[in-house]
């Protein structure tokens, strides 16, 4: 669908009375003559996705905001702008979290054991210094989002989201995670189309 404009108009965005479909206006390269896309906006519904296949394309944290965008993220029946009702993945996805605080970051441990499960290694959880969240959070595109759990806490919400580094072991040996614990105010998912059902 396309509208002609006598004038100037670069994005708008109009949400419905249930504040999660919106609507983008996006003016085009040439002339006024603009499109109209339908966007599914799904806010504070994060336990209605699964992340057992996201990866992070970028990551952008500024003051009190952080945007991660994904690929593969997964939308469950429960959510409210599941329109296929069944396990459907999404395009390109972005995750706002508003009033986002990184509070810690920790490094996840591990045990090693032999075949007949005798405790080979054990590599306690770290916890990370500022300087070292900040290098993690710069490194976070390319890395798999693997898990997304949400808390409310009085007045509060808390977010750990699980981080994994790709690794080419097939037994995952050497695969690095981390848990970053952040406090937000909302987080709103948004992407334009579905792609294919999970099967």
């Amino acid at each position: 669908m396309y509208i002609k404009r006598d004038y100037n108009e670069k994005i708008r965005i109009a949400i419905d009375e249930t504040g999660n479909t919106c609507i983008m206006v996006v003016e085009l390269a040439m002339g006024n003559i603009t499109e109209v896309r339908t966007m599914f906006q799904s806010k504070n519904e994060i336990g209605q996705f699964s992340f057992a296949d996201a990866r992070i394309l970028s990551s952008r944290l500024d003051e009190h905001t952080w945007t991660l965008e994904t690929e593969a993220l997964i939308v469950l029946p429960g959510n409210s702008q599941n329109t296929n009702y069944t396990k459907s993945y999404a395009d390109t996805a972005s995750i706002l979290f508003t009033g986002a605080v990184v509070e810690k970051a920790v490094k996840e441990g591990f045990r090693r054991y032999d075949a007949d499960d005798r405790l080979l290694e054990e590599v306690p959880d770290k916890e990370l210094s500022q300087q070292e969240i900040k290098k993690l959070l710069s490194e976070l595109p390319e890395k798999y989002l693997y898990d997304v759990q949400c808390v409310e806490e009085e007045n509060d919400r808390f977010a750990v989201l699980g981080i994994e580094y790709p690794t080419e072991d097939l037994t995952g040996a050497d695969a690095e995670s981390y848990q970053i614990r952040i406090r937000y105010k909302d987080v709103t998912v948004t992407w334009e189309r579905y792609l294919n059902r999970v099967e």
